[in-house]
């Protein structure tokens, strides 16, 4: 299939996910807490399963809505990936995930503040594309907490408007989200660029909005999306600023 590999050269504005993209999981943290559950692992191999964990709980997310499940999704998925050689236990699972959310409490966490690791290059990368007079907006599937995280991992003040699922009621791969977003900074679909590391939500649905799709794909999950794959957030702006220079 065919399809276009250079951003548009008339670009007004950058769309931006958040979790996976601009920010990451705090391995540390959370290989801590597992250990702290009498789970072993290290963080060298919690940094290995991590991003599989993170498709599937990307995938099963809309399935726990609304439901205490989904506050534990990544832990319940990464647990599943450490266990993979030994049967399936299904109590031993929500048993064991019980016990790192208590464990993350206890820390003094009231919910699980994972996601606090800005990626390399982030910071820098939206300071100079807004440089450039690009406007900026983050768009997530979240749970009505996008703008909190991003201001206290210290990037509210790199984006012009963050769009949040909860509160606009609809969430990527719907096209409204994206429409939403766009009306926000007043721009038309083919001046806009998305970039997301969840080809299933950020790329079906940027396309379905007519909006050029970056798609994140450090692990090769996705070899023949159509669309510019590139390994990083910091790639995905180096690409924005090759075609702007351009």
């Amino acid at each position: 299939m065919a399809f276009e590999t250079v951003p548009p050269s008339d670009l007004r504005a950058v769309f931006f996910d958040i979790g996976g993209t601009l920010i990451g999981p705090n391995l540390g943290l959370l290989g801590g807490w597992l250990r702290a559950a009498g789970i072993e692992c290290d963080d060298e191999r919690v940094a290995q399963l991590e991003p599989y964990a993170r498709k599937t709980q990307a995938e099963k997310r809309h399935s726990v809505l609304g439901t205490p499940r989904l506050r534990g999704l990544l832990v319940e998925e990464l647990l599943r990936l450490l266990w993979a050689d030994q049967p399936e236990d299904a109590a031993r699972l929500s048993s064991a995930v019980d016990r790192v959310l208590a464990n993350a409490m206890a820390a003094g966490h009231l919910a699980v503040p994972v996601w606090n690791d800005v990626l390399p290059g982030v910071p820098e990368g939206l300071a100079a594309l807004r440089a450039r007079g690009l406007r900026l907006v983050a768009v997530s599937n979240s749970d009505g907490s996008a703008a909190g995280v991003l201001e206290s991992v210290g990037l509210l003040g790199a984006v012009d408007h963050v769009v949040d699922s909860h509160l606009v009621g609809f969430s990527k791969p719907d096209p409204r989200i994206f429409d939403a977003a766009r009306a926000l900074v007043g721009v038309e679909a083919g001046h806009v660029v998305h970039v997301g590391d969840l080809y299933d939500a950020d790329v079906v649905g940027a396309q379905a909005a007519g909006i050029f799709a970056i798609l994140i794909d450090g692990c090769g999950f996705w070899p023949d999306a159509p669309c510019l794959r590139v390994d990083s957030c910091a790639a995905a702006i180096a690409a924005l600023t090759a075609a702007r220079t351009a």
